[in-house]
C-alpha cells in the first residue's frame, strides 16, 4: 500500500479520537460544573461541610474519568472506521510490512504457523512504536480478537503459487484477510458511556440527599 494513503487513514482515524477525547473531556466538565452549581445548596444545608465536600471531590475528579472514556471510545471509533472502510488499507498494509521485512514468508512453502506469528508480533510491535495512534489502534484490534492468529491462519491457507511478485502476493493474502475479520465486533459499546453518566449523576444524588442526612 502506498505511503500516501496510511497516513491518510491514521490521520482521519487520529482526528475520530483526538474529537472523542476532546468531547467527552469538555462535557465531563460541563457536566459537573452543572451537577455542582445545582446541588451545591442541598449538599451544604448542615454545619458539617462534608457532603459539599465529597460533591465538589466528584465534581473535580470525574472528568478525569471521563478523559479515560473518550480516549477508549475514541480508539474503538477509529479502529471501526478504519477496519469497516479501509479494511483494504489496513491489511496490505500488515501484510505488506511483513513482506517487506520477511519476504520468505508470503511462500506457502515457507509460511510456518510458529514462525509466522513471532515474525508478525515483531512487526506489529515496530508499527505499534511509530506514534501513539498506531499503538492505540493495534493494541484495540488485538483485544478484540486475535489477530495474528487469524493473520496467520490465512497465510498458512492462501496459496501464492502462480504470483510472481510480491506485490502480487500481498495482494491476494491481504484479500483473503479482510474476509477473516468481523467488523461487527468492533463496535463501540455506548452502554458503558450511558453507565457512567448514570453513574456520575447518581453520586451527586447520594451527595446531595444521602450524606447531608448521615453527617447532620
Amino acid at each position: 500500500m502506498a505511503i500516501k494513503s496510511i497516513l491518510n487513514v491514521t490521520a482521519a482515524a487520529g482526528v475520530k479520537l483526538s474529537t472523542r477525547i476532546i468531547g467527552y473531556t469538555a462535557f465531563g466538565i460541563v457536566f459537573n460544573l452543572f451537577l455542582l452549581i445545582f446541588f451545591s445548596s442541598a449538599a451544604g444545608r448542615n454545619s458539617s461541610g462534608v457532603p459539599w465536600f465529597l460533591l465538589l471531590v466528584m465534581a473535580l475528579l470525574s472528568p478525569v474519568v471521563y478523559f479515560i472514556m473518550g480516549k477508549k471510545q475514541g480508539t474503538a471509533t477509529a479502529l471501526h472506521f478504519i477496519v469497516d472502510e479501509h479494511s483494504d488499507d489496513l491489511s496490505r498494509f500488515v501484510v505488506g510490512k511483513l513482506a517487506d521485512t520477511y519476504p520468505q514468508l508470503l511462500d506457502t512453502a515457507h509460511a510456518k504457523s510458529g514462525a509466522i506469528q513471532e515474525k508478525l508480533s515483531a512487526v506489529i510491535t515496530s508499527i505499534s512504536q511509530q506514534s501513539s495512534i498506531n499503538k492505540a489502534i493495534f493494541d484495540k484490534l488485538l483485544e478484540k480478537f486475535d489477530f495474528i492468529s487469524i493473520v496467520t491462519r490465512v497465510m498458512e491457507k492462501t496459496s501464492t503459487e502462480g504470483a510472481t511478485t510480491q506485490d502480487e502476493k500481498v495482494e491476494r493474502i491481504a484479500s483473503a484477510l479482510k474476509s477473516e475479520i468481523n467488523v461487527g465486533t468492533l463496535k463501540p459499546d455506548m452502554r458503558q458511556t450511558q453507565i457512567l453518566v448514570a453513574g456520575n449523576a447518581g453520586v451527586a444524588l447520594v451527595c446531595a440527599w444521602v450524606l447531608p442526612i448521615i453527617f447532620r
